[in-house]
C-alpha cells in the first residue's frame, strides 16, 4: 500500500497514544533514518521514522535500530533540543503529508518553550525539519532555492508550509462528484483524476479500489 495522505492520516491518529510522553533516546541509524525512544503511559516506544525516497514512512517499532559510533550532526542537535521533551500534540493540516510533533522543552533559562519537528513525507522530497517558532534550527536535508528546490531549508531560515493546488478532499467534499466530472482528462481515469484534483489519494491505492468502475458507467454514485 502506498503512504498516502489518508494512510498518514491513520497512523498519526495511532500516534496519539505518545501525548504526553517524554523523549529519552534519539538516534540516527542512517542518513535518512531517525529513533525517538519515548516513555509514554508507563511503557517504552520507538518511534521510527523514515525520509528514504522510495520507503518514506512514520511509524512505531518493535525492531531495534543500529547505533552508529559515530553521530551525525542532526542527531546531536536534536538530542541537544528534544531529551527529556513533552509530547505536547501530534497533527497534521488536512491530508497532505507533513506530521507536526510540538514538543514542550526546558529552555537554557529553564522556562518551557516549544519546539516543532515536522515530518514531511514527500517522496524524493522527504525531511525531517526541526522548528522554533517557524525558524528552522536544523535539517536531516538542507535546502535551498540555488539549488533548484522551491524553499529554502537550513538553519536560520523561515519554515515555509508545502502548497499545493488540489482541493483538501476533508474540506470541499460537497463538490468531490461535480469536480471530478467537470474535470477535462483524455483517456479518463478514475483514479487518475482523483488523484490530480484532491491531496491525500496515493494513485495506487485509488487503482485498487477503483479498479472495476468504468466511466461508462457515468459515475452516478
Amino acid at each position: 500500500m502506498a503512504f498516502d495522505g489518508l494512510v498518514a492520516k491513520s497512523i498519526c491518529n495511532e500516534l496519539n497514544c505518545l501525548i504526553g510522553g517524554k523523549i529519552t533516546k534519539v538516534f540516527e541509524p542512517n542518513k535518512n533514518e531517525l529513533t525517538l525512544g519515548i516513555y509514554s503511559n508507563s511503557s517504552n516506544y520507538a518511534l521510527n521514522i523514515c525520509i528514504d525516497s522510495s520507503l518514506y514512512r512514520i511509524s512505531l517499532t518493535t525492531h531495534s535500530k543500529p547505533n552508529p559510533q559515530n553521530v551525525w550532526g542532526f542527531c546531536m542537535v536534536l538530542r541537544k533540543h528534544l531529551i527529556n521533551g513533552i509530547i505536547e500534540n501530534i497533527y497534521m493540516n488536512g491530508l497532505e503529508r507533513v506530521i507536526f510533533i510540538d514538543i514542550l522543552v526546558k529552555n537554557e533559562l529553564n522556562d518551557t518553550v516549544k519546539k516543532t519537528l515536522v515530518i514531511e513525507l514527500m517522496g524524493k522530497h522527504s525531511n525531517i525539519i526541526l522548528l522554533n517558532n517557524l525558524t528552522v534550527i536544523d535539517s536531516l536535508r538542507h535546502l535551498n532555492k540555488f539549488d533548484n528546490s522551491s524553499r529554502d531549508i537550513f538553519p536560520g531560515s523561515k519554515y515555509v508550509p508545502i502548497s499545493s493546488n488540489k482541493f483538501d478532499f476533508s474540506k470541499k467534499f460537497d463538490d468531490f462528484y461535480r469536480n471530478i466530472l467537470d474535470y477535462n482528462m483524455s483517456p479518463f481515469s478514475l483514479s487518475s483524476v482523483i488523484s490530480k484534483i484532491y491531496t491525500g489519494f496515493g494513485k495506487n491505492n485509488l487503482v485498487a479500489l477503483f479498479k472495476n468502475i468504468d466511466i461508462s458507467d457515468k459515475i452516478y454514485i
